[in-house]
C-alpha cells in the first residue's frame, strides 16, 4: 500500500512537455510586447527631452540677449544647433560658452527650421557665410519660427514653435495659422 501512494505522488508532481512549452511561449510573447512598448516610449521621451532642452535654451538666449543688449541668432543643422551673436560690424560669431555651445541631438534625430511670419529686421550674413535661421532681439522678441525634430526610425515628431513675442512651446502638431476674417464692405 505504501508503494502505491508513492507512485501516485510521482505521477502528479511533474509537468508535461506541452504545458512547459505553452508557458514558455506565453512568457516570450509578453516579454516581446513589453520590450516593444518600452523602446517606442523611450524614443518618444528622448525626442520630447531634446525639444524641451532646445526650447529652454532659446528662452535662456532671449534673456541673455536682453541683458547684454545684443542680437542673437540660432543656426539649425541636420541634427544639431548652435547659437550666434551679432557683432558691431554686422557679422555673426558662434557662441562657445556654456550653455549656448554647439549641441548635437544624435544621429537618430534630425531637425529642420522655418520662419512662420515676416520678421521686420533683415537677417545679415557674415563674411564667411554664417547666417542665423532665426534671430533673438534685445527687446525679448524673436523671429517667429517653427523647429521640427524627428526621430528617423519611428518618424515621431515634436515641434518647437514661437510666435516671436511669447515664450516658445513644444507641441505634437505643426504650426497652423489662424484663419483671417475678411470683413465685407458696408
Amino acid at each position: 500500500m505504501r508503494q502505491r501512494w508513492r507512485f501516485q505522488i510521482r505521477k502528479q508532481a511533474g509537468f508535461s512537455l506541452l504545458e512547459l512549452l505553452t508557458v514558455l511561449i506565453i512568457i516570450g510573447v509578453l516579454a516581446a510586447t513589453v520590450l516593444l512598448t518600452y523602446t517606442s516610449g523611450t524614443e518618444t521621451r528622448m525626442l520630447q527631452s531634446h525639444a524641451e532642452r532646445f526650447m529652454l535654451s532659446v528662452e535662456l538666449a532671449r534673456q541673455q540677449s536682453t541683458l547684454t543688449n545684443e542680437i542673437w541668432g540660432v543656426k539649425i543643422h541636420n541634427s544639431s544647433y548652435e547659437f550666434l551673436r551679432l557683432s558691431d560690424d554686422g557679422s555673426w560669431y558662434v557662441v562657445e560658452e556654456s550653455p549656448f555651445q554647439y549641441r548635437n541631438i544624435g544621429p537618430d534625430y534630425w531637425m529642420r527650421g522655418r520662419s512662420i511670419g515676416k520678421s521686420q529686421n533683415r537677417n545679415p550674413s557674415s563674411a564667411d557665410g554664417i547666417q542665423a535661421d532665426f534671430m533673438i532681439f534685445p527687446s525679448g522678441q524673436t523671429s517667429p519660427f517653427e523647429i521640427t525634430m524627428t526621430h528617423e526610425v519611428t518618424r515621431i515628431e515634436r515641434f518647437v514653435i514661437s510666435d516671436g513675442i511669447q515664450r516658445a512651446v513644444v507641441t505634437d502638431s505643426p504650426y497652423r495659422p489662424l484663419p483671417t476674417e475678411i470683413e465685407s464692405e458696408r
